[in-house]
């Protein structure tokens, strides 16, 4: 059996082919997955948020869309990763309380989970991050645990469904 690196909110992990990456209770949240295919070497993180509402926030955080981009990829480059090998898995991005939590948005009909999304599609797009799969939107939360041998990022949703991205 293989180690397990819990991710919490917030928060990033890079581990090799004998550890395994798992993130509980994304709802809103996005668990983000970068992957060297070659080298066998990925990190996630647990994203709460598109971005700091303050722009001269600079701190390199595994909290906004952003900067977990950028965290991630640094780490996986000091590892010896090849950017070209490197590929990217999300889930989450939930609306898990429509009527309640999601009425002051700044775009009208757009959830959180939405703008977190959309924050880290972008953030990927300017790291030139390809976006293999994804397991996103919906109103339930989820559970995902990454295989960096494999590259399978298995995504448990609370009504107890099991997906492998």
């Amino acid at each position: 059996m293989k180690k397990v690196l819990r991710v919490r909110i917030s928060e990033h992990a890079v581990a090799g082919d004998s550890v395994r990456l798992k993130s509980y209770g994304l709802g809103s949240c996005i668990g983000l997955v970068i992957w060297d295919r070659a080298r066998k070497i990925g990190g996630m993180a647990h994203i709460l948020l598109p971005a700091a509402r303050n722009h001269s926030f600079r701190h390199k955080s595994a909290k906004y869309a952003s900067s977990a981009v950028t965290v991630l990829v640094e780490e996986l480059l000091g590892r010896g990763c090849d950017h070209k090998q490197l590929v990217a898995k999300i889930a989450g991005g939930a609306n898990m309380f429509p009527l309640r939590f999601n009425l002051a948005c700044s775009e009208p009909g757009t959830s959180i989970g939405q703008l977190n999304v959309r924050a880290v599609k972008q953030a990927l797009v300017r790291r030139k991050i390809p976006l293999v799969s994804e397991e996103i939107g919906g109103e339930r939360g989820r559970t995902i645990e990454f295989d960096p041998r494999s590259g399978e990022l298995f995504v448990y949703n609370s009504s107890g469904e099991v997906k492998v991205i």
